[in-house]
């Protein structure tokens, strides 16, 4: 057998495919079931403003000029645009029995991450690292200041994030999707993060900004810098936003 087949990624594909003759087992035990939505209580909030969705954008042109923009200029974003980027990633949409559909699918409703936001140039927002509130539609400031040093290094240095208004940091909630999904739960996450971030990408287009995603970066040192344990939450994506 050739070596790459005994590596990670394909004994995980292999592991935790469905198959007709043999029933999923796994020797996980039982799993907690995480809340459903991460909060910082003590933390000051700011309320982001309902958007306006009165421009009319036209999907068909979003799709074609969608691209990954690495280019972005000085120029501050609105948080009126900022609450659009934020609403099109996870806006509430419906409500489904105890759960709260969004704007883009997630296997089981489930939804297993979170979104963290630094901000860097939004016009009247401080600089700092913030939390996305999903319910209450508001960003939990959980350290102010200029992050942008420390984001750009563990991101292996890349020229798009130093130059980014913003970058959205979305983190994976394993035991929200693990405690239905199990081992496959893998799987998921990495898909809804998918649809999420094309939201984003098609969102910033229709505004006229750019956005690019991110996959390199050095996991634990933005864990770190966002307080988590990189186990049952670790950083998982990026995507860079700012105007063109």
């Amino acid at each position: 057998m050739a070596k790459y087949k005994k590596g990670l990624a394909f004994s995980y594909v292999q592991g935790t495919k469905y198959s007709r003759d043999r029933p999923p087992s796994d020797n996980l035990g039982t799993i907690p079931s995480p809340e459903r939505f991460k909060t910082y209580r003590e933390a000051e909030r700011v309320q982001l403003p309902e958007p306006d969705f009165d421009e009319v954008a036209d999907l068909w042109q979003c799709l074609a000029q969608r691209r990954s923009e690495r280019n972005t200029t000085q120029e501050p974003l609105s948080l009126e645009e900022l609450a659009k980027i934020l609403w099109a990633a996870q806006g509430i949409t419906a409500q489904a029995g105890m759960h709260l559909l969004r704007t883009a699918p997630s296997a089981g409703a489930l939804y297993p991450f979170e979104t963290y936001v630094y901000i860097d140039r939004v016009e009247g927002v401080s600089q700092g690292i913030y939390h996305f509130n999903v319910g209450e539609f508001t960003l939990a400031s959980l350290e102010e200041g200029n992050f942008n040093p420390l984001i750009t290094a563990a991101s292996l240095g890349q020229p798009v994030v130093r130059k980014a208004a913003v970058v959205l940091i979305w983190t994976a909630m394993m035991l929200r999707c693990m405690v239905k999904y199990r081992e496959r739960a893998v799987r998921y996450i990495g898909m809804d993060l998918g649809h999420v971030c094309q939201n984003v990408q098609l969102a910033a287009t229709a505004l006229g900004l750019g956005s690019c995603p991110i996959g390199a970066f050095y996991d634990d040192e933005l864990n770190e810098l966002l307080a988590l344990d990189g186990e049952e939450e670790t950083v998982l994506y990026m995507v860079t936003v700012g105007k063109l």
